[in-house]
């Protein structure tokens, strides 16, 4: 976890456990953990947003050839331009 990350989680009320490993609530009951892949499980809303760390990027959309797409002027929606979800990596130390 960063630091920004463990302050957010902070200020929900919850307390993060075992180095970034458990997140808990104020009775002591786990409400996050990290599964062997490294991502984190929870049910509250809020915790998996700030933990995931995901953004989204406009890029340019490509066909099935990975040819780029055109614009089609008549209709008002851009088709050159689709937004992509990407995660956030973190560096280790």
């Amino acid at each position: 976890m960063t630091p920004e990350q463990i302050e957010k989680v902070n200020r929900l009320g919850y307390i993060v456990v075992n180095m970034g490993q458990h997140v808990e609530d104020i009775n002591k009951n786990v409400v996050a953990s990290k599964d062997a892949d490294g991502n984190w499980i929870t049910e509250v809303a809020k915790l998996q947003t700030i933990l995931t760390a995901t953004e989204t990027v406009k890029v340019r959309a490509r066909n099935d050839k990975g040819h780029y797409v055109k614009d089609d002027p008549t209709t008002p929606e851009n088709e050159a331009w689709t937004t992509k979800v990407v995660k956030k990596v973190t560096g280790k130390k």
